[in-house]
């Protein structure tokens, strides 16, 4: 890993981790645009079901630019509330 995870970063790991499984792990993580943590999200199957940018959802969600936890779930991480 080119570095350790941010707060927010692994914040957005954990929610992909509770909804599509721990096989989604940090040893996953991999290092786009040079700085850039992004994932792809394996469903609890292993077939591949979205790319994730860690660093810009974190970053998005804690500057107010996604208003809301449900709505990077809804939205982003395609978690629907049960």
């Amino acid at each position: 890993m080119a570095r350790d995870l941010t707060e927010g970063e692994l914040r957005i790991l954990h929610m992909v981790q509770a909804h599509y499984g721990p096989q989604n792990s940090t040893e996953d993580v991999y290092w786009a645009s040079g700085d850039e943590a992004v994932i792809l999200v394996k469903s609890r199957d292993g077939a591949g079901t979205l790319m994730v940018n860690l660093t810009n959802l974190a970053t998005w969600r804690a500057d107010g630019t996604i208003a809301s936890d449900e709505k990077l779930r809804r939205e982003w991480l395609r978690i629907e509330d049960t």
